[in-house]
């Protein structure tokens, strides 16, 4: 469930910054690393979206 709850709130987090990631999706490799820091910043006991968010501009501005 959590899995699932994570994807939907990533996809609508990149189409917030105007990429669908059903036409131009991320890499394995990408996705792996963007998971890991949402996990990783998560334990800090701060909100999902929040961190979902955080973590999204950050690899769509290269700042990561």
């Amino acid at each position: 469930m959590e899995k699932k709850f994570l994807f939907k709130m990533l996809r609508n987090s990149f189409l917030q910054y105007g990429r669908d990631l059903e036409i131009d999706p991320l890499s394995n490799d990408d996705y792996i690393k963007i998971i890991e820091k949402i996990a990783e910043e998560k334990k800090k006991d701060t909100e999902w979206y929040e961190v979902v968010e955080d973590i999204v501009y950050g690899y769509l501005t290269n700042q990561e």
